[in-house]
């Protein structure tokens, strides 16, 4: 079983928004974590550790009570090792009829990290368990000063990514009380309607008003994977039947959450046959999976292609209100759900064979 703490001493890179780039990076709490009898490159059943260690963290942010789909890249997060996931923060969503969605993915995320053997590894953190009431006062929460604390280490040069697989609301609060770290990490989201329109998309209607605190209003840099490019990454429920369930405790409880969603769907949720959507998961592809020469695609041989335009204004209803200056954002429109799924179901075998 991974311990999580076993990483190898990490390689820095150059930028969060650039190729990855090899430079030494100075000891740090991520970087003198070890693997214990697993550093080696491959070849003997065990899994493949990166040599160079970890080239970036990744503070995750997901609605642990909601739509299965985050703890499925939540988990394939947690066995790469080119990247750290330093902390989780479950966060607020609409699928959970209680008034506290937030703080109920708590214990769901940790029973996650006890199955994985990771429960003393990483740190859990409730979110906001309510959306913004305005785009000028944020709504404090415990994941939201998690998410300041780590934006602010001075302990390690490693680059830091902020994954959101569902609503902006803890990113939007951590940047009004601190508006100082927006330039501290780079934003990837999934979430948003296609370009150029928009329009109504579940996770920026989780809170649409802090979608326009991030796009709006900040200058945080941002990677958004909308809805057109995450639907990409279906899945056949006989493929996860086959090639995650059967691989330890960890696999059969994602295979059990995927099923409890299928036979207890939210309200109006429609029969999704024998095929899921695990939108969540390019969260990793453009973090521990990116392609060094080509890290995302603008060449035409990563294994993401994007465009890149001046952040939109988001109207109230959705819809994007482009913009002629202020900053530049990545808008991903594929991804390689191809690479994702076979990277994320041969670790699982590997790790819990």
């Amino acid at each position: 079983m991974i311990n999580r703490r076993s990483l190898l001493k990490g390689a820095g890179v150059v930028a969060a928004g650039g190729a990855f780039t090899a430079a030494p990076a100075p000891a740090s709490a991520d970087s003198r974590r070890r693997t214990a009898g697993h550093a080696h490159a491959g070849g003997d059943g065990r899994a493949f550790v990166d040599p160079k260690g970890p080239r970036a963290r990744v503070f995750d942010l997901n609605d642990a009570s909601g739509d299965p789909d985050g703890l499925f890249a939540t988990v394939h997060a947690l066995l790469s090792t080119s990247t750290v996931v330093t902390g989780l923060v479950t966060t607020l969503n609409s699928d959970d009829p209680s008034s506290t969605p937030a703080t109920d993915g708590v214990p769901i995320a940790r029973e996650m990290l006890r199955l994985m053997g990771l429960s003393r590894s990483v740190p859990v953190y409730a979110g906001s368990d309510v959306k913004l009431a305005n785009r000028t006062t944020p709504a404090p929460s415990d994941g939201a000063r998690a998410l300041i604390a780590e934006a602010t280490r001075t302990d390690t040069s490693l680059p830091l990514y902020v994954t959101v697989g569902g609503n902006l609301t803890d990113v939007a609060s951590a940047y009004l009380m601190r508006p100082d770290i927006a330039s501290k990490f780079t934003l990837v989201w999934i979430g948003g309607a296609p370009y150029p329109a928009g329009g109504r998309e579940y996770n920026l209607f989780q809170d649409p008003i802090a979608a326009q605190v991030v796009f709006n209003d900040s200058t945080i840099p941002i990677w958004q994977v909308p809805s057109n490019a995450y639907a990409q990454n279906a899945v056949g429920i006989t493929e996860l039947q086959l090639h995650v369930k059967p691989h330890g405790r960890i696999g059969a409880w994602l295979y059990a959450q995927l099923l409890n969603r299928l036979n207890n769907p939210p309200q109006g949720f429609p029969n999704l046959g024998e095929q899921y959507v695990l939108g969540d998961s390019p969260l990793v592809l453009l973090t521990a999976l990116t392609n060094a020469y080509d890290p995302t695609g603008s060449g035409g041989v990563g294994s993401a292609q994007y465009d890149t335009m001046y952040a939109p204004l988001i109207n109230t209803d959705g819809t994007y209100q482009s913009r002629s200056s202020g900053r530049q954002i990545r808008v991903y429109r594929s991804v390689d759900s191809r690479l994702i799924f076979g990277d994320f179901f041969a670790k699982l075998a590997l790790h819990y064979g």
